[in-house]
């Protein structure tokens, strides 16, 4: 099964990007460029056609040029560099904006622990070396917080220690939207960043496998939340199916705005498939396909409901077309890689043959170019 996707995250321009902080007096960022704290990728868990493609651009691409077409590895390299040898000590907007995308790049090529390894270079993020002398404002972007405290919480498996950040985060929040005299403007975003922090929280419960406290959890945070924008409201949803609860994740998705769009159609759908309500659920996902026939998430869904139904045959096709029409994201990989698991025992030579076809691409399409072993179902080399 394969949620509603997303773009990778874009990161903040490096200036002017937080409030009242361009004119903080000059801070020494240099613990930053520490070499040691950035470490050679790993190369075991990636097919050879990937390690060998005559496509691959030159490392000394722009970094902007290599996360659109696709090339984290690539960018995560040359964001290391960039820290280490080009930026200035003092110019921390810079410094943490090529942090942010070598954790983020380190992130999605599945580098979880050494990202979260490599994060540990910002020290604690609550000392006031990170505050502006003067407002007191933040000086590491939110987002970059935000995915530090994830990093604390994956990498490790100190799912306390994630949480503990996340209402750490949350309590800036809270402090923030009571401030007097703050714009309703800014007490929006905070709103909205408090009940983001909320589900995250109830997320991170699951991951350590209490699923009975991140229902709980999510139960706490209020349906009349006027903050609650429809991004929110179908990550919640999504929450809920990974809890389990359908009826919770109905009435979730029901608070998104109408007449729902296809995010919020798919979720739908997404939910008549966890009710294992597999023919209603392909009967959805058809209509949406009929309805957006260029639409890979939608196509690769309604595959595995095929799939689901004893359609293997029909599933293999509608894959085997988006590979040739559509950029590849990892669970369509996962997802063929599986059919060809339950059509032929000679799968592995399919999978290699599907490796090098990726490889050849010049980019990503949008998403990443690069394919680890995980998503062919391979065992990474010795």
């Amino acid at each position: 099964m394969h949620t509603p996707t997303s773009s990778p995250p874009r990161l903040s321009p490096p200036h002017g990007s937080s409030r009242g902080i361009d004119d903080m007096p000059s801070k020494d960022f240099s613990f930053l460029q520490d070499a040691t704290a950035y470490h050679l990728l790993p190369t075991a868990s990636i097919p050879a056609p990937f390690l060998n493609a005559p496509t691959l651009p030159s490392p000394s691409s722009p970094i902007d040029t290599l996360l659109l077409s696709g090339h984290y590895r690539l960018a995560a390299v040359s964001a290391a560099r960039n820290i280490v040898t080009a930026a200035s000590p003092h110019d921390h907007s810079t410094l943490l904006h090529l942090l942010h995308i070598r954790l983020a790049c380190l992130c999605l090529i599945n580098e979880h622990a050494l990202a979260a390894q490599e994060s540990k270079v910002l020290g604690d993020l609550n000392s006031a070396f990170y505050r502006h002398p003067l407002t007191n404002a933040h000086l590491v972007p939110w987002d970059l917080r935000l995915l530090v405290v994830r990093l604390a919480a994956l990498g490790y498996g100190e799912w306390r220690k994630g949480i503990m950040g996340y209402y750490e985060l949350v309590r800036e929040c809270r402090e923030n939207i009571v401030k007097a005299g703050t714009p309703q403007d800014d007490k929006t975003t905070w709103r909205a960043r408090l009940r983001d922090c909320g589900v995250r929280v109830a997320n991170l419960l699951i991951e350590m496998g209490d699923f009975e406290g991140a229902g709980r959890h999510l139960a706490t945070l209020s349906e009349s939340d006027a903050s609650a924008s429809n991004q929110i409201s179908v990550m919640e949803t999504l929450v809920w199916l990974r809890v389990g609860d359908i009826s919770s994740a109905r009435r979730c998705l029901s608070r998104t705005a109408s007449p729902p769009d296809i995010t919020e159609s798919a979720l739908a759908a997404l939910i008549q498939l966890a009710d294992s309500d597999f023919e209603a659920a392909a009967t959805s996902f058809r209509a949406l396909h009929d309805t957006h026939p260029d639409d890979a998430m939608i196509a690769q869904n309604l595959a595995v409901c095929l799939v689901y139904t004893g359609r293997i045959a029909d599933a293999k096709e509608m894959l085997g077309n988006l590979i040739d029409t559509s950029p590849s994201f990892h669970s369509m990989i996962f997802n063929l890689s599986t059919v060809y698991e339950l059509c032929t025992e000679k799968n592995r030579d399919k999978k290699m043959s599907l490796a090098s076809r990726l490889a050849a691409r010049k980019d990503g399409g949008g998403v990443g170019w690069e394919m680890g072993a995980s998503q062919f179902k391979l065992a990474p080399a010795a």
